[in-house]
């Protein structure tokens, strides 16, 4: 959080260009929008904020800067790779295969689980 502030930003190259498309809070907002009203920072593209959704963000209608939505997984392709990676899961854990991209949840066989509810 914060790693680029009113210190580190100041390191940069006058005339510098910022893009945050990763963490919002990466940046201090604040500070940003100082560098940019000050003429340090010749612009910023962002899709992502301190605060989701961004509202009162002055950062939202400035000239310099690009917003646009984090959208990750929301087009249509993405939208149908995810469905199908996800029913090739299910169709896995029916056919008793270990399911291999689970989140924070170890690789369990299904008469494993089975037998834990017995």
């Amino acid at each position: 959080k914060g790693l680029l502030n009113k210190d580190t930003i100041a390191k940069t190259k006058k005339g510098v260009r910022i893009i945050n498309c990763a963490r919002g809070g990466i940046i201090e907002e604040e500070a940003l929008l100082e560098a940019l009203e000050n003429g340090h920072v010749a612009g910023a593209a962002l899709d992502v904020f301190e605060v989701e959704p961004p509202i009162h963000s002055k950062l939202i209608d400035h000239p310099s800067v690009i917003v646009t939505p984090h959208l990750g997984a929301s087009t249509k392709e993405a939208q149908l790779n995810v469905a199908t990676q996800i029913s090739e899961e299910v169709l896995r854990f029916v056919k008793g295969l270990p399911v291999m991209s689970s989140v924070n949840f170890p690789i369990i066989k299904k008469d494993k689980i089975q037998e834990k509810l017995v």
